[in-house]
């Protein structure tokens, strides 16, 4: 990467070369890790290699926006590593998807700005459903 002034693998033409893992190795250290970014690191660098770093980038600072948002109006204290795994491992239209749902059942419910923990409650569900029907495990299993 550096003889080739490149900021990422996915940039090289060479990509993914010998130096790099498998996708096997990757699926292994999927499967095995509990570190939500792991998880992510051949579907982040195949969007780099197809859209550029630019738009990896941009779609990034929306993700923080996000969570940045689930954290402010939806932590009950009790919430902030589960958001932090869910915006690193769902995608980024079902995460905003999410906050809108979570939002008008919110507001449905007739639920207090202030009752965070209802709030949270409602978001940490939506988010679940989500990601049992993409295969994503955002509660970590008790051994």
């Amino acid at each position: 990467m550096k003889k080739r002034n490149l900021e990422v693998c996915a940039e090289c033409s060479d990509f993914p070369c010998s130096k790099f893992k498998s996708e096997e190795e990757y699926q292994q250290l999927e499967e095995s890790s509990s570190y939500p970014s792991y998880k992510k690191v051949m579907p982040n660098l195949n969007f780099i290699k197809k859209h550029g770093i630019e738009k990896f980038v941009e779609q990034q600072k929306k993700r923080v926006r996000v969570l940045e948002t689930m954290i402010e109006n939806f932590d009950d204290g009790r919430s902030r590593s589960f958001f932090c795994k869910a915006a690193t491992l769902l995608d980024l239209t079902s995460l905003e998807n999410s906050l809108e749902v979570a939002s008008k059942k919110i507001k449905a419910e007739n639920i207090a700005s202030n009752n965070i923990k209802a709030k949270a409650k409602i978001l940490k569900s939506i988010l679940n459903e989500i990601a049992l029907t993409k295969g994503v495990e955002l509660v970590k299993r008790k051994r």
